[in-house]
């Protein structure tokens, strides 16, 4: 039996020889033919998993690692793999559990802690992933991404100097780090070339650098050129960021242009007058709409300020709801989604989201906040589903929106944001859309200016809530002084009162933005 237990070791480790070194074929036949003497030898089930999670199975992947846990319940390595898998099937909870029963196992897991603090980060659950985010740095002091990560959370949550001092360690560990410089530069305004500045210029010049350090590098140069009143520098840098950024991946703006359209053929005004008396009463929800950079987090957080509204961010939850509700993860298959929806479906989503829309807070408050901006998507659907949810549209300048968008880079897909022609035609799909929906939905949508805002703010204000069936709240002038974890690209934003150098920042870059501005002739 011995023996029998050595030649199985040793093909698993001829398996595991040819998995190293690329061979994936022959590393699987090595996993089967252990598999075949030992069909619950949890090894070979594990490995193999891994090699099927790592060319794309997934489904299957899960199954041959849950066979393996079957076997040997009591491993954390294993739940750890499962968490892998479970998260790029996009079930995340499930992944979340895989990951605490890891670390019940082996609580001295600093990859564990970290991906666990990844998952609840994106589930707006901040203060819990920090807690993660500073195990792992604790138990692995030199965990490069948990830093990263941490120095990211922190931001969220307002601890800047904090935030800065985790960037700087990740710098201190990996001095070539470009997105930690990146992320580093929005912590101030610089007014000089500092060791800060010299270091990542140093960086630039190297031949070395990689096509997405060099991307990273460049928002950051950009914007400490920005900074200085260097504008042409600022912008060259800009481009550059942007193009590094669009070369990644494939898109086609023309595709979303065809689907909007048949959107707003499908979904006319006799689409809603035949289901005028559809959907729930739950009146929770106030969606936040609108382009990215064009206010939402900023009337976000003026709402959130209100001791009846809780402050969500930006959520998936409609969009994974409306997947698994109707199966349609994009907007071409939603289509025919809603068209044969009947009523009691329609309820049935607009109750699922509520529901998962209420876990993101531990309070009992009139509404709950989601500022997912391409939400906009799926306005007419909110209709349908919740027509008394809240829908406000944040609009601002379309130049200003654009050049705002353009010169950031972003955590989440914004697939038209790096080029200047695409940003254009995109916009415009945006306004059509908008259009669309406030002309067949009459008094669903309030029309909310983020100029209106800068020139009147409490009248601004004013409108928010009252629109909201809220009484008034001085706290809600005072917003920036609200705790509350911020997780978008305006964190920095909410922080302070409003202002107006944002307003026509984008006439700086008049004579570079003519793509731009020709995309958006039709439409701005």
């Amino acid at each position: 039996m011995q023996a029998r237990r050595d030649e199985l070791e040793q093909i698993i480790q001829q398996g595991v020889a040819h998995q190293r070194a690329g061979r994936l074929t022959q590393a699987a036949e090595a996993f089967r033919d252990v598999l075949a003497r030992n069909p619950d030898h949890a090894d070979a089930l594990l490995l193999l998993g891994i090699l099927a999670y790592e060319a794309g199975r997934n489904t299957q992947a899960e199954e041959l690692i849950d066979r393996a846990i079957s076997v040997t319940p009591d491993n954390a390595v294993y739940h750890y793999n499962l968490a892998l898998v479970r998260t790029t099937l996009g079930r995340r909870d499930d992944a979340c559990d895989s990951y605490r029963r890891a670390l019940e196992l082996k609580p001295d897991y600093p990859e564990a802690h970290n991906n666990l603090g990844i998952l609840l980060h994106e589930a707006g659950k901040l203060v819990e992933a920090a807690e993660h985010y500073r195990t792992a740095v604790a138990l692995r002091p030199d965990y490069v991404t948990a830093h990263l990560h941490l120095g990211h959370i922190l931001n969220h949550l307002g601890s800047l100097a904090e935030a800065e001092a985790a960037y700087r360690q990740v710098l201190k560990l990996q001095p070539e780090h470009a997105e930690a410089y990146r992320l580093l530069v929005w912590h101030r305004r610089y007014t000089e070339r500092d060791a800060d500045v010299e270091a990542m210029e140093n960086l630039w010049s190297s031949p070395q650098l990689d096509s997405m350090s060099r991307m990273h590098l460049a928002f950051a140069l950009g914007k400490v050129c920005e900074d200085l009143g260097e504008f042409d520098r600022a912008f060259e840098y800009f481009s550059q960021g942007n193009r590094l950024k669009r070369a990644s991946f494939r898109y086609d703006v023309a595709r979303d242009e065809h689907d909007a359209a048949r959107l707003m053929e499908a979904m006319s005004a006799e689409f809603f007058a035949k289901r005028r008396d559809w959907g729930g009463t739950d009146a929770t929800p106030v969606i936040i709409v609108g382009m990215p950079r064009s206010g939402t987090t900023l009337v976000e957080q003026i709402l959130a300020s209100h001791p009846e509204v809780a402050g969500g961010g930006e959520l998936s939850d409609l969009k994974q709801v409306i997947a698994a509700d109707l199966r349609s993860r994009q907007l071409r298959n939603l289509i025919d989604g809603i068209t044969t929806l009947d009523a009691g479906s329609a309820t049935r989503l607009g109750d699922h989201y509520v529901a998962r829309l209420k876990q993101h807070t531990a309070t009992n408050v009139a509404h709950v906040t989601d500022k997912m901006p391409g939400n906009f998507l799926f306005v007419g659907l909110l209709r349908i589903a919740l027509p008394r949810a809240r829908v406000i549209h944040c609009r601002r300048d379309p130049l200003d929106t654009c050049w705002s968008i353009y010169k950031h880079l972003f955590t989440g897909h914004q697939p038209f944001a790096y080029d200047l022609e695409e940003l254009g035609r995109f916009y415009r799909l945006y306004q059509r859309l908008m259009a669309h929906w406030s002309s067949v939905l009459p008094g669903y949508i309030l029309e909310f200016d983020y100029e209106s805002l800068v020139d009147d703010q409490e009248g601004a204000t004013r409108r928010l809530l009252e629109f909201c069936a809220l009484p008034w709240d001085d706290r809600c002038l005072d917003f920036h002084r609200t705790v509350r974890g911020v997780r978008t690209a305006s964190l920095a934003q909410v922080r302070k009162p409003v202002y107006k150098s944002s307003i026509d920042a984008w006439r700086r870059y008049a004579d570079q933005l003519g793509p731009l501005v020709s995309a958006l002739s039709d439409g701005a």
